[in-house]
């Protein structure tokens, strides 16, 4: 996040001296801090959102490589003379969980010539199809398979923080237990004191009687 603080900095100044670099580290930084503090971003989440730029890179390829193909395919069909066209909606569902994944896969669809999201309404995807043939590999295709390992893998990651994170409530549940273990052996130990001198004056009171 600092480093695009700092890239938005330069892009907005249109050139680059060492005094627009140094105001812009220390615009960064406050820019950060601020977000650190009231948005929940941390180094962390920025080293989390790293982890995922190789997972988005390989999405962005071969996201390009199937728009560049569908070009080609839907420029043979309008080039053909005898080529008619069969349009279909298409419905179908995915298995997909994250909203950000569905947003992705319903954009990709659009991106790509020949097809275009109509509808999305929880994991329901509505598709406009230019022909028959442009059908195939929407519900199951390389961008559904690709999203799916990609939230499989995050997944697994939240499961690991979730899995360390009631480590501490019982570390601190156990810390407060013996605390007050500790408080109460003093109370216990001043109630022994105080029932010590009433044994002495009994025992002295049973020796006068007699």
């Amino acid at each position: 996040m600092f480093i695009c603080f700092f890239a938005l900095w330069v892009v907005l100044n249109g050139r680059w001296t060492t005094e627009i670099g140094v105001f812009g580290l220390v615009f960064a930084a406050l820019a950060y801090a601020f977000t650190w503090k009231y948005m929940g971003y941390s180094p962390k989440v920025d080293f989390a959102l790293f982890m995922r730029i190789p997972s988005a890179v390989r999405y962005g390829v071969n996201l390009i490589a199937e728009i560049v193909k569908a070009n080609l395919t839907v420029c043979k069909m309008i080039l053909r003379p005898d080529f008619m066209p069969e349009p279909q909606l298409v419905q179908f569902d995915v298995d997909l969980r994250k909203n950000r994944h569905l947003v992705a896969l319903a954009n990709s669809i659009t991106l790509t010539p020949g097809t275009i999201t109509v509808d999305l309404h929880d994991h329901h995807f509505l598709v406009h199809a230019l022909d028959a043939s442009l059908v195939d590999g929407l519900d199951d295709g390389l961008f559904v398979q690709q999203l799916m390992q990609m939230e499989a893998k995050h997944m697994k990651l939240d499961a690991a923080k979730a899995a360390k994170a009631p480590a501490e409530p019982e570390v601190a549940a156990e810390e407060s237990v013996a605390g007050q273990e500790a408080v109460a052996e003093p109370e216990i130990a001043a109630e022994e004191s105080a029932a010590e001198p009433q044994e002495i004056q009994e025992q002295e009171e049973s020796k006068d009687e007699h």
